[in-house]
């Protein structure tokens, strides 16, 4: 993302109305879930994601903020930050539930059909008390005002610190996005643990989240990230599922045929990633690439 070296005309207004207006698709995400009484694998989906876009807005806005005002607004990220991280945890019940389905082709014995049963039986089960706890939080919260004290503090503008120039803060904020990503890159590339592969798909994330935002903003702004690290953060987040799932499973289930699918499926996405990442041993430096933004 290439920074224009020509004088700002960003607002702070201008970034607090942007930030609001994804605030307002996480306040429709969160009454829908919790209006409904079995919210849909879809709906979760939709919280979580505007729930991350939020939080990645929040981080610039904290950062333009003077330090007194950020105690304010780092606490209200902190309680946004707990219910996204419960909504991914029911998310991962309900990738369990869909890889059940995906990958239950080979054929099993009695004893293996018993085995998936009573796993796809508890598996639901956490999925719904899940649900239910999730549902309790956000109302909990919705109650509290959570998200209308993030717009109120969207509302209030100082005129101190970094707000006497915005362009200057979110450029300073994309170069420290990127070099944390290249960080990421450059350490899963050197070693490739589930931790550090797993750190690298939230780092690409990121970076794509903060592109969106300042080019939202800016649009001398330009993504750089390359298409293949879009590719890169899916067969990534494919992979994790897969280790998350298999981590968690307890002996018996590993050794149905279903769980043995699962293994060789995540052995041949971590041998594809691996190359890819083999493929692009460095990433360029911010501004030294210049994409198509169809192609973010």
């Amino acid at each position: 993302m290439a920074i224009s070296s020509s004088r700002s005309t960003i607002r702070p207004e201008r970034v607090a109305r942007q930030i609001a207006t994804i605030l307002e698709e996480v306040t429709r995400a969160v009454n829908h879930v919790v209006d409904s009484p079995h919210p849909t694998p879809t709906s979760l989906h939709v919280l979580h994601r505007q729930m991350r876009r939020l939080r990645t807005g929040l981080a610039l806005w904290e950062a333009l903020l003077p330090s007194g005002e950020r105690a304010i607004v780092h606490p209200l990220d902190v309680r946004i930050k707990r219910l996204s991280r419960l909504v991914g945890r029911i998310r991962d019940r309900d990738i369990a539930i869909s890889l059940l389905d995906q990958f239950d082709g080979r054929p099993h014995g009695p004893r293996d059909l018993e085995r998936i049963d009573r796993f796809r039986t508890r598996v639901q089960e956490d999925a719904r008390t899940g649900r239910e706890l999730l549902r309790a939080y956000l109302r909990s919260e919705r109650d509290a005002r959570l998200l209308e004290d993030v717009g109120e503090r969207l509302r209030s503008l100082p005129r101190s610190g970094s707000f006497r120039n915005p362009h200057k803060a979110i450029a300073l904020a994309h170069a420290r996005t990127h070099e944390n990503l290249r960080r990421a890159h450059r350490k899963a590339l050197r070693r490739p643990t589930m931790e550090r592969l797993h750190r690298l798909r939230i780092r690409i994330r990121r970076a794509r989240q903060f592109s969106d935002l300042a080019v939202a903003l800016d649009p001398r702004h330009e993504r750089a990230l390359p298409v293949s690290l879009t590719r890169l953060q899916k067969e990534l987040g494919d992979l994790h599922d897969l280790d998350m799932i298999l981590v968690g499973l307890d002996k018996e289930v590993l050794k149905t045929a279903w769980a043995e699918a699962l293994a060789d499926e995540r052995r041949a996405q971590r041998r594809k990633i691996l190359d890819a990442l083999r493929a692009r041993p460095s990433l360029p430096e911010p501004g030294t690439t210049r994409t198509p933004k169809a192609a973010s």
